[in-house]
Order: structure tokens, then sequence, then C-alpha cells
């Protein structure tokens, strides 16, 4: 494949089994709680009319604790029958007013916090969009996933019910307050004597709890990562018997999230308990102190009643912000993971001033001088010089592992060398639009990608304008019309996840279709025929003829036959070119690739020059 972003590369799958998710971690990184603010701007009317509707039920909830004072002082203490009535009534409508209000605010917290996990996975997938693969190469699927929809939630769940928490309690706190102090000072000043110490330990418990919960995080995205590798190598698994290992595997990392979970939980389970003795320990204090004002007659038992109500009411607040705390450590965590990929630079970018390539795209392609390593001081591509000219077929053989895809990957900029330049038709390929240059590019590779979508709509990833006839006749220029059409649903036939309800044979063509759909001046062929039969085989040689003419294409060759007739043949060795021309003229220098030859040919029948007899 091209290069280790494409099939595991150079790494190989077994070669990530146990390897830790390699996390790109910014030490620097911190929450940025106005630019997490920024999404809700767009918003801020539906916000608007929520804290409103929120104020409301606020409000509402005040106003019971003075009615029950009424009811006990006037009410029931004087028997006034008509101030019960009245009352309870009033009560009654408040209760039911709130709680209608109550499920409005629900409804309009939970619509707005959908808006805003849209658009956080607009944000993190259109920059997963732009990264380059060295990205890909270093996280995995699962990790990146966490990212995407746990690490969102978490940080949508803050920013909606966090927000309106904060601005609510707080309103609630000062409007308690100040009642409190109206109702009598001296006992209100009695209710502040734990406040000093809440926000102490909150203080101590938010600079512990940060990184626990940056460790919380982690820990699910390997988790996540592993789920997701296993569920796509399930049939790996099974045919090696290896479910009872997977299970282990995962025991392990689960392991690992819940000691780090189980943190967490210690510390706010410690927190918790002291909050609720601290706000206890005032609720005593008010008891003691307002029960002897009662006692002398300051305050009348109604009064009491009400102020202890109303306590209830100003450390409900203090709770609430308590668990906002809560939830604000996870968003911590998670936002910072969320930017770091936002942030995340791509290591393959457009140049500022970008070139339009000049049409029409003839195809021309030269190395000069290509030096290439995916990590520093490991080149894996050495001098590489050759040209290209339009409408040349270039094979690239030689054993796996020695650059041959490295090679073709840096054409589309895949990645970027850091020495030498490759120009197509005479202008560096890093100064042109990165989509520009891309769009004219087809590739089709040994193992293709296909979409879990209809067939039409894979083809018609090469093209997406494409109308139902161009579709068909594309499919069937690479062979592949007539065993669509045999399917019950036909173009619409769903493919599954990665096309698993294809043969590979009828992968490789459908992905065929899809590259002469784009009809791009130049092409790059892994080679496409080594895990079929040959009856497969031979509808696909006969795809890739029309797919080849008239294009300027690479072709990564495994079986010398079907590249006897390329214009230029390149034999690469552990990042060299060590031998370059025509299969005549290489023959004839006895060297790498008669070798090659020579072994193929021993474990084979006559060659079929097959490919590219009728170009």
């Amino acid at each position: 494949m091209f290069g280790p972003g494409f099939g595991g590369g150079r790494r190989g799958r077994f070669g990530r089994l146990d390897r830790r998710v390699q996390e790109e971690e910014k030490p620097d990184a911190r929450l940025d709680f106005a630019r997490l603010l920024r999404y809700l701007k767009p918003y801020r009317v539906q916000i608007a009319i929520t804290l409103l509707v929120s104020l409301s039920v606020t409000l509402l909830n005040i106003i019971p604790p003075r009615l029950i004072g009424i009811i006990i002082d006037k009410a029931i203490g004087k028997g006034e029958h008509a101030t019960l009535y009245l009352a309870a009534t009033t009560l009654l409508i408040i209760y039911i007013s709130a709680a209608c209000l109550g499920g409005v605010k629900s409804y309009l917290l939970g619509r707005t916090g959908q808006k805003i996990t849209r658009d956080f996975w607009q944000d993190v997938y259109g920059s997963l969009q732009r990264l380059s693969f060295n990205f890909y190469d270093e996280n995995q699927t699962g990790s990146i996933m966490s990212r995407i929809t746990n690490d969102v939630l978490a940080v949508e769940r803050v920013l909606v019910d966090g927000v309106d928490t904060i601005i609510i309690a707080s309103m609630t706190l000062i409007g308690i307050a100040v009642i409190l102090f109206k109702i009598n000072m001296r006992l209100a000043f009695v209710t502040m004597i734990p406040i000093p110490l809440l926000g102490f330990l909150a203080w101590i418990v938010t600079i512990r709890s940060h990184t626990v919960y940056r460790e919380v995080r982690q820990k699910m995205g390997e988790m996540s990562a592993l789920i997701q590798d296993g569920i796509s190598g399930i049939r790996e698994i099974k045919s090696f018997a290896r479910e009872e290992y997977e299970e282990e595997r995962l025991s392990e990392k689960s392991a690992d999230y819940m000691g780090s979970s189980v943190q967490a939980i210690r510390l706010w389970s410690f927190f918790s308990p002291l909050i609720i003795t601290t706000t206890s320990i005032g609720t005593f204090l008010v008891i003691l102190y307002g029960g002897n004002l009662a006692i002398h007659g300051t305050l009348t038992p109604g009064e009491v009643v009400s102020f202890l109500l109303y306590l209830g009411l100003f450390y409900q607040p203090v709770h609430q912000l308590n668990f906002v705390n809560h939830m604000f450590q996870h968003a911590r965590a998670a936002s910072e993971r969320i930017f770091e990929v936002i942030d995340a630079i791509p290591q393959v970018a457009e140049a500022p001033h970008a070139r339009p390539l000049i049409k029409p795209v003839r195809g021309n392609v030269e190395f000069q001088d290509v030096n290439f390593s995916y990590k520093p001081g490991e080149e894996v591509l050495h001098g590489i010089t050759f040209s290209a000219k339009q409408g040349e077929i270039i094979a690239l053989v030689g054993a796996t592992g020695a650059g041959k895809s490295t090679i073709v990957s840096l054409i589309p900029r895949f990645y970027d060398a850091q020495k030498g330049e490759i120009r197509l038709d005479g202008i560096n390929v890093k100064e042109l639009r990165l989509k520009e240059l891309r769009e004219h590019i087809g590739i089709v590779m040994q193992e293709p990608f296909l979409f879990n979508a209809s067939i039409m709509e894979n083809i018609a990833y090469g093209k997406l304008n494409a109308t139902m006839d161009e579709v068909v006749q594309a499919a069937t220029l690479a062979n592949a019309h007539t065993f669509i059409s045999s399917l019950p649903e036909g173009y619409h036939h769903q493919v599954g996840e990665r096309g698993i309800k294809l043969s590979v044979g009828e992968k490789q063509r459908i992905a065929i279709a899809r590259a002469l759909l784009k009809n791009p001046p130049i092409l790059i062929l892994d080679e496409a025929t080594s895990s079929v039969d040959n009856k497969t085989e031979a509808l696909i040689q006969e795809a890739i003829d029309h797919l080849l003419r008239n294009r300027t294409s690479f072709v990564i060759a495994h079986r010398l036959s079907t590249v006897m007739h390329a214009n230029k043949i390149l034999v690469i060795e552990k990042g060299y070119v060590i031998e370059e021309g025509t299969h005549t003229t290489l023959l004839e220098k006895n060297g790498a690739y008669a070798k090659l030859y020579r072994i193929q040919w021993r474990h084979s029948l006559p060659e079929d020059p097959g490919l590219f007899n009728n170009l």
C-alpha cells in the first residue's frame, strides 16, 4: 500500500497489537473557556430565552418558602381560613407553573446542546480531513473516534447544562442571600460561616482532579481504540481462535480505565460528603441561633421555618456548583484533547500562494534527487531520480518494503520529501494547490476501500455529479456492469462496511470504475490481480487496459509478466533505484531485474503480457 497511512505500512498490523496509543500531547495545552463560549455565540438568542425561562423557574421557586411562613403565622396561627385557601391555591399554581416551565427549559437546553454538538463534530471532523497521513500513522482510529464522540459530548454537557447552572445558581445565591438578610441580618451572617471553607475545598479538589481526569480521557481513548480494532479484525480473531486473548486484552485496558476512573470517584466521594457536612453545620447553626431568637420573640415560628426553607434553597446552588465543577473537570480534559485535533497543523500543507495547475494537465512527472524519511534519522528513500513523460507507463518493482509505495505516495503529496523536488508539468508539487493536484491523480489500491453505501455511490465518488449513464459506462469499461446487474438491487446494492458483501475481484473492478469515472491524467496503480482467480484476473486486466490508456501511469508490480511492455521499469531496493530501463534492456543487463524475472519464471507458467498488450 501507499505508506504507513494506508495499510499499516512499515509496522504492519500485528506490530501494533500491544502498542499504546501515541497521542500528541501538548504540554502547554490548557482549557480556553472563552474559546469554548464562542460555540455558544451563534445561539445567543436561544440561550437568552432559555436563561429567561430558567430565571422564571428560579423566581417561582423562591416564593413558596415565604407562603409557607404566612400559612404558619397567619392561616394556622391566627385561624384565617381565607388566607389558608388563597395561599394553598397560590402554592399549587406556582408548583405547576414551575414544573411546566422546567419542561420547556429542558427542551430548549437539549435542542441547543444538539446544535453545539453538531458544530463541534463539524470542526473536529473538518480538521481530521485536513490533517496529513502522519497523524493517522501515529493515532489509532478508536482513539480518534473517542475524541469525536466521548470528548465532544463531555464538553457539550458542561457548555449547555453547566453554563445554565452556573448563571442560575449564582443568581439564586445572590437572590436568596438578599432575602435571608432581609428576614434577619444576624441570622444571615451565621449562614455565611461555611462559605469560605466551601470555596477552599473546591479550589483544592479542582487542582487535584485535572491530572486525574486527563488520564481518564486518555484511558477511555485507548479502550475505544482496542474495541474498534477488535471489531474491524473480527474475522482474523475468529480464524485464529483468539477470542479469549482479545477478551484478556480488553480486560487489561478496562482495568486501566477503571483504575483511573476510581481515582476520580475517590476524589469526589471524599469531597462531596465534606460539602454536605459543611452545609449541615450551617443548618445546625441557624437552627440553634434562630431557635433562640424565636424563643425570645425576636422571630416568629413562621419566619424561622421560612428562613430554614430559604437556607435549603441557598445551599442547593452550592451543591449544584459542586456538581458543575465535577462536570467542568471532565470537560476541561476533554476540550484539551479536542482542541489538540482542531489545532493540529498538517505536516503537508498548501503553500500560502499556491499556484494553479496549467490546463490541460499533460502529466509529465519528474523526481529529482528525492530523499524521504517517515521519522527523523530513518531515511527510507535515497536520491530518487527519474522522469515520466505524458502517457508513459512507469513500473516499480522490487521486494516488499523496498520503498515502491513510498515513492508513489509523494506524487499526490500524501507525504512531503525532505530533500529534492517532484515536478508535475515542470512545477514543484509543493507549489501547487493541494486539492487541485489530487483531483488530477487517480489511485487504485491492491485492497481498495469501499464506503458502506451503494455500488452507485461508491463509483460516483470519483465524480460526485456523475449521471447514472456515466456510472454505468464506467462500470462497463471496468467489466463490473454484468455482476452488478445480476445483484437483486443492481447499482443500489449496499456493499457493507469496507465492501464486505463483495468479493475481492468485485471490489477491485468497482475501484477501477471509480477511477475511470474520475478520468485523471495521472494514475497510480497497485498490483490489482494478486488475490484473485484466473478468470477474474483476466476481467480485471482488461479493465486496467482501459484505465491506463492515454494517462501517465505508475504501476507497482509484483508479477513481472504484467510490466513487460511498460515504457520504463524502475527496480527499487532499500530505497534506491538500482536499475532503470525497459524489460528488454534490463534483461540484457543481467542484473537484479533479470534475477527477479528468472525466479518468477521458474515458479510460473509462460508469461502472459496481459496488461499492456492492447495499449
